[in-house]
């Protein structure tokens, strides 16, 4: 009788935390629990859960499919040695993706964010410099340009990251 009633007690907890996945965000899910709850999502046969839990995992590279194409992916930002502000990085890698992300969607596309884009080439566009010529003064450059842009363009890449996962 105990067996049986714990054996409800995890059906139960395995149902209502599968509920949970599909009305919260899965971009907002730790790679840990989405593995997890494609597991649960399996275990229990709900196709569509599964389904979209899987390619969330195939959007971010994870699980199964781990493999070379996330790695290429990653941004890579080398400053020069000059550059002693410890917030210049965070402020240049968070620059650097909101304009990556503006590019996507001024070409409405899908896929890396960084391929043919280099941190070189963020720098030309938008501070005006090359990567050896940038400065600690810089930073200030950066913030402005974050400032302006991203909300707006954090805003719209949510739809747009939205209807690649659909296609």
């Amino acid at each position: 009788m105990r067996r049986d009633v714990l054996l409800a007690a995890v059906a139960a907890v395995t149902f209502s935390l599968t509920g949970f996945v599909g009305a919260e965000d899965l971009s907002t899910v730790s790679d840990v629990d989405l593995l997890k709850q494609t597991r649960e999502a399996v275990g229990v046969q709900d196709a569509d859960l599964a389904l979209e839990l899987l390619t969330e995992m195939q959007r971010r590279g994870t699980g199964i499919f781990t493999g070379a194409e996330k790695v290429a992916c990653e941004e890579s930002i080398d400053l020069p040695a000059g550059i002693t502000d410890w917030r210049f990085k965070g402020a240049a890698r968070q620059a650097y993706i909101t304009s990556a992300k503006k590019r996507q969607l001024a070409n409405e596309t899908c896929g890396c964010l960084f391929t043919d884009y280099p941190f070189e080439a963020f720098t030309t566009e938008v501070l005006g410099k090359s990567v050896a010529d940038l400065t600690d003064a810089d930073r200030a450059a950066l913030e402005v340009y974050l400032a302006a842009e991203q909300r707006d363009v954090e805003g719209r890449y949510r739809a747009l990251e939205k209807s690649c996962r659909t296609n």
